[in-house]
């Protein structure tokens, strides 16, 4: 597979970065300091709600995981591996937008709906043997 980074815009390469250290420091923080990062989650006094067993281990098991495939493709600096980091970008943002709706927290629905605009408008400017 050629390396065809010409073909990724900059703005891409600097939102998928901060997009990158935003979800590595919030897997840590998940993972190290819960009831810190998540003060305001309705949820936190349910039995379980911080195993890492049940919903937080979830949570810091996908933003690491994505944090890492992200970390990897831009490093590579390779077109086709941004596209699928941002195709998985825009489904797992996608589906915080409409759970976060769903569930009546619209300042995250709002966050998540954005990121996700914004992840589509990224995937169609990217320039490789995937399109």
């Amino acid at each position: 597979m050629p390396n065809n980074s010409i073909t990724t815009p900059k703005w891409i390469t600097i939102y998928l970065w901060i997009t990158f250290i935003i979800t590595l420091g919030a897997s840590l923080a998940a993972y190290f300091k819960p009831d810190a990062l998540l003060a305001t989650w309705e949820a936190l006094t349910a039995t379980g709600a911080l195993s890492l067993a049940g919903p937080l281990g979830l949570f810091v098991s996908r933003n690491f995981a994505t944090a890492i495939v992200t970390a990897f493709a831009l490093i590579k600096n390779n077109a086709s591996m941004i596209k699928i980091v941002l195709l998985l970008r825009i489904v797992s943002d996608g589906l915080d937008c409409v759970n976060n709706i769903i569930a009546g927290n619209m300042p995250v629905a709002i966050m998540g709906g954005l990121m996700c605009l914004i992840e589509i408008f990224a995937f169609t400017k990217i320039k490789s043997e995937l399109a």
